[in-house]
């Protein structure tokens, strides 16, 4: 197979973010690995304090960045269910773009708010995240806007690698990393960088159980759209799988696991008594799927990843409340 992106895509992303963007820090708790258990040393890389609090404002600068100066004239397009939103948003105010995401109806008030305010303009159209890409479609064809996926990008990807640059840059001995999985930008990021700096490193990926098309192709080869996505975890709230990534998670990932939502809040709590800072569901996940695999990982010093922090207040109080 072709790999999507080289390693010097992610050197070149990192380079045209760096003006932007500090890193984020790489953080171990000893109270973290003693709930853990198994002799496991966890890193915690804490993309939930950048910017728009989440990892995909990398994303977002990284493709903005790439672009040639006739479509940042069109102004860009995306969809999303809120930070790959927030991360092109944020990129759009930075550069002078200007940025329409497409959201689906009912989706994180808090999300769609921080889009706004950093000046771009919202569509709220379609049932869940896969229709309202087909809403900006549409608006590719109408307007003649620049499609920025979620995943489905080069630039996309790249920008997703340069925190796993970030990781292994500081601790170039990590064992494995536990990534979470909608898209897959994080997990093929991680491994294009590993490929390159850190051979011997394992990726596996999380996905939520009620959203688990990519992790049920990646197991079963046979490829399908499902009929819904039932995750209070929007950042993994995907019907379908991505082709850009979908060949690569398959040759790369030395595993690929599922976990429930209750899970998923589990590790939200846990992660708030232990690191004192908040994530959402998706942020979550890589501890979730952590503490899945911690048999199969004990004794090794393994990475996940706080991809953001963004979860909105009822969804907050429902976790608290243990009725997640």
């Amino acid at each position: 197979m072709t790999w999507p992106v080289a390693f010097s895509d992610v050197t070149g992303a990192a380079e045209r973010i760096r003006p932007y963007l500090s890193p984020s820090p790489l953080r171990a708790y000893p109270t973290l690995d003693a709930a853990v258990g198994h002799g496991i040393s966890v890193l915690v890389k804490h993309e939930n304090f950048l910017p728009t609090g989440a990892f995909k404002v990398r994303n977002g600068l990284a493709a903005i960045t790439a672009l040639p100066e006739v479509a940042l004239g069109r102004g860009v397009v995306a969809a999303s269910t809120g930070n790959h939103g927030q991360g092109l948003a944020y990129a759009g105010a930075r550069l002078g773009v200007a940025v329409t995401i497409c959201v689906p109806v009912g989706n994180n008030p808090e999300k769609n708010a921080g889009i706004r305010a950093l000046g771009a303009t919202v569509i709220e159209e379609g049932r869940d995240y896969d229709e309202a890409t087909e809403v900006a479609g549409r608006l590719v064809r109408e307007r003649g806007l620049t499609l920025v996926h979620s995943t489905n990008s080069p630039a996309v990807v790249a920008g997703a690698g340069t925190l796993t640059l970030e990781v292994l840059q500081a601790h170039p001995e990590l064992d494995a990393m536990v990534i979470a999985l909608g898209g897959g930008s994080q997990a093929v990021g991680a491994m294009t960088v590993a490929r390159e700096l850190a051979p011997r490193l394992r990726v596996f990926a999380v996905q939520a159980a009620g959203a688990c098309a990519t992790h049920d192709a990646w197991h079963s080869g046979v490829v399908r759209t499902l009929a819904r996505a039932d995750t209070f975890a929007e950042g993994l709230a995907t019907r379908s799988v991505y082709e850009f990534t979908f060949d690569a998670l398959r040759a790369g990932l030395a595993g690929f696991i599922t976990v429930t939502d209750a899970e998923i809040a589990e590790a939200m709590r846990l992660l708030l008594r232990t690191t004192h800072t908040l994530v959402e569901g998706a942020g979550a996940a890589g501890l979730a799927g952590l503490l899945r695999l911690r048999t199969t990982l004990a004794g090794q010093q393994v990475g996940i990843v706080l991809s953001g922090a963004n979860v909105d207040e009822a969804s907050l109080r429902r976790v608290m409340n243990r009725e997640i």
